[in-house]
């Protein structure tokens, strides 16, 4: 097969796309959205099953040619089979491969395996901790890597566009900057151990907490210096399957030759490992040593699976920054939406899975009835739907597709701006 060709002709099929007129209404409501606006609300899906549910086998070989056919790819059939409310882009993006790896320690994993020799998405870790009083002096100081001035991003642009031919154009972004604390010490030590660790250690954890904070700062001033980064407030990803558009960004003042900083980009930040933790343990060895690092950014992107009404009140209404809150499947949603009504934060719901990925028979009844309590308790707030802890679609590509039109149905009929 002539690689080059049939990835020239995947790109000509993902301009037609992105030509469409729809296209650049969905920009314009994204921007709408994550600028704090309760003009439209918005649905995705960020499928995190095995590809081959929904995604065609990849038929090249070549390490670039694989790459971007799975990019293209999943350009293309999200718009035919999903037809969310994502903007299929005029370009294929490039990110800036800055890494950190906290306290140098790259922590192994063991996949599980199918029974014809594929790994599976369940996986082991091998904790290297497991007393941390005896074991803190495996922990060193983190390394990272930046890009500087973006020479490896450039190149990788530029290797794309004379592959491409000018079909697409490559286009370097610069999408959320993760902030991963309680998931680092999960890695090193497990969920259980981590928790008890508080007690028996408290001074310990309390030192290795600020490091990394401290290690974070670090890479980030690094990233600065080096000219690592860019504006971020386009198309890059934005963590849990949203995007980074904006107009509230860069900071009020910067032109656009102006060196970016993370006070121009956007910051994502989770803590589902600490569900088990009440509020005030939370703040004192975990949110405190977060909001030292997630204040730098201009916006801020917060939560995943956890649910976080228990620590609004003491923790995350503290963030001044705060756009983009996670009402997971577990929230108290008309409870955490009446305290953020108003304040230009989104209502990023993640319906539960359950109706997609678990039932023998999709209950689009009973589906629309989850949906529109959703949407009613949403009301006067900026609201964004994604789905994406459906992890199959039990050989149903289209509940997937259905569950987007359901969607849509019951925010026309119950959605109170």
């Amino acid at each position: 097969m002539d690689e080059r060709s049939y990835i020239r002709d995947l790109a000509k099929k993902q301009a037609e796309i992105a030509a469409l007129p729809v296209m650049k209404n969905r920009l314009k409501k994204w921007y709408a959205l994550n600028d704090g606006k309760c003009d439209t609300p918005l649905v995705t899906v960020e499928f995190n099953g095995p590809e081959e549910e929904i995604f065609p086998p990849l038929k090249c070989e070549s390490q670039l040619a694989r790459g971007l056919e799975r990019q293209i790819m999943r350009n293309i059939r999200n718009h035919e089979l999903l037809n969310d409310d994502r903007v299929i882009p005029d370009y294929v993006s490039v990110g800036i491969p800055n890494r950190i790896v906290p306290f140098g320690i790259e922590i192994k994993q063991t996949h599980a395996q199918y029974s014809d020799g594929r790994r599976s998405m369940g996986y082991k870790l091998h904790y290297i901790i497991d007393d941390l009083q005896k074991d803190f002096g495996k922990l060193g100081k983190s390394q990272t890597h930046v890009d500087a001035g973006m020479k490896e991003a450039k190149a990788r642009k530029a290797e794309i566009d004379e592959y491409l031919g000018g079909v697409l154009p490559a286009k370097i972004l610069f999408s959320s900057f993760n902030v991963l604390i309680g998931n680092t010490f999960l890695k090193l030590m497990g969920m259980e151990y981590m928790l008890t660790a508080l007690y028996d250690y408290p001074e310990l954890f309390h030192k290795l907490m600020n490091t990394l904070a401290d290690d974070y700062l670090g890479f980030m001033k690094e990233i600065e210096k080096s000219g690592a980064m860019i504006f971020g407030n386009e198309g890059g990803h934005l963590g849990q399957g949203t995007w980074c558009y904006t107009s509230d960004l860069p900071a009020a003042g910067k032109s656009a030759g102006e060196p970016a900083t993370f006070a121009d980009v956007w910051g994502y930040i989770n803590s589902q490992e600490t569900v088990g933790i009440g509020p005030e343990m939370f703040d004192e060895f975990f949110f405190t040593y977060m909001e030292k690092v997630t204040r730098n950014f201009g916006l801020l992107s917060y939560g995943c699976c956890e649910p976080v009404d228990g620590i609004w009140d003491r923790c995350l209404s503290r963030l001044a920054n705060l756009r983009k809150l996670s009402f997971s499947a577990w929230c108290k949603e008309e409870e955490l939406a009446e305290k953020i009504r108003g304040k230009k934060i989104v209502y990023h719901r993640k319906p539960s899975a359950t109706f997609i990925s678990v039932d023998a028979v999709f209950n689009e009844k009973a589906f629309a009835e989850h949906i529109a309590k959703s949407v009613k308790a949403a009301a006067g707030c900026p609201l964004e739907i994604t789905f994406r802890e459906e992890l199959t679609v039990r050989g149903e590509p289209r509940r997937l597709t259905r569950a987007v039109e359901i969607t849509r149905e019951q925010i026309a009929r119950h959605y109170r701006a």
